[in-house]
């Protein structure tokens, strides 16, 4: 079905009303669609009520759909288990397994997909979307505990979806496991500690992910080089903010005139100003007041330049 193709086997047998065995059975092969395959099934049942109401025996065979005729025909009988190709191994030899051995052989199984996955959505409170994806695969489930393990249970979420977006692009891109792969499990719970300590934002978050992908630094010192971090000083962002509704004094009267969408324009040219440095969090909450004639807050006005 990967190839776009589609061949399906069809086993019918049948019985009288009220008899307790079925009947032997007929093997239709080789249908390549659902409707072929109800059609082939339809007919069959049809022709071996029809032999046996007739008197006659149904013959255990292969048999043809011909899509055209819209009937099956007779390709090759199989009479006994032998035409099946079934013959006995004569190496092995009957075994009789202890509840002891059972047992011992249980304790030394690893971990299994299915207790994984649940245990994922017990411990890490993951959706059962990222448990099931993350457990079906060892080595990602293995990277996902290390990166917990690193980071704290209360970044699973925030790890996982790391993982299945941006990690789970890049190794499809790569062809490659994660084993081979220049990040490591550090590295994604450092990258989440950045986005929710502020230090950096979700968007780039993805800038800096793509950077780790191609050179293997961690995501701090990717910050640090490429001067990414965010700036959260109120005091600081409240400047420009300032400064932008004064160069602006129309864009003010009409968004405090009703057009609300206006805020996004000083949005803009806050990141603009700032270098899009400044937190779009932080951004957002001085602007809400400001545009609304709300006063200074009572934090610190100085701390970085933005300016």
């Amino acid at each position: 079905m990967e190839e776009g193709s589609l061949r399906v086997d069809a086993n019918v047998s049948i019985r009288p009303r009220g008899a307790v065995e079925l009947g032997t059975k007929s093997e239709v092969k080789n249908m390549n669609s659902f409707k072929a395959l109800h059609d082939a099934l339809a007919y069959e049942i049809v022709r071996q009520a029809e032999e046996i109401e007739g008197g006659g025996r149904v013959v255990q065979e292969t048999r043809h759909w011909d899509v055209g005729a819209k009937r099956t025909s007779a390709t090759r009988s199989k009479e006994e288990a032998h035409d099946y190709r079934y013959f006995p191994e004569p190496d092995m030899v009957p075994f009789e397994f202890s509840e002891e051995y059972i047992e011992r052989i249980r304790t030394c199984l690893p971990e299994l997909p299915d207790a994984k996955r649940s245990r994922f959505v017990a411990d890490y409170g993951l959706p059962l979307h990222d448990a099931t994806v993350l457990a079906g695969d060892l080595e990602l489930a293995e990277f996902f505990e290390s990166a917990v393990t690193i980071g704290g249970a209360e970044r699973s979420k925030a790890i996982s979806n790391i993982m299945l977006n941006d990690l789970s692009a890049y190794l499809n891109a790569e062809g490659i496991p994660v084993t081979q792969s220049r990040i490591v499990p550090g590295m994604v719970a450092e990258l989440v500690s950045l986005v929710e300590e502020g230090t950096i934002s979700g968007k780039q978050a993805k800038e800096v992910f793509a950077e780790m992908a191609e050179t293997g630094d961690a995501p701090g010192a990717i910050v640090e080089l490429k001067g990414m971090k965010q700036v959260s000083d109120t005091g600081a962002i409240e400047a420009v903010v300032e400064r932008v509704m004064a160069e602006n004094p129309d864009k003010v009267a009409e968004y405090r005139g009703g057009k609300a969408g206006l805020k996004g324009f000083f949005v803009g040219q806050v990141m603009r100003e700032t270098g899009g440095q400044a937190n779009p969090t932080v951004v957002n909450e001085i602007l809400e007041r400001l545009l609304n004639g709300q006063q200074h807050s009572a934090g610190d006005l100085g701390g970085a330049d933005l300016m």
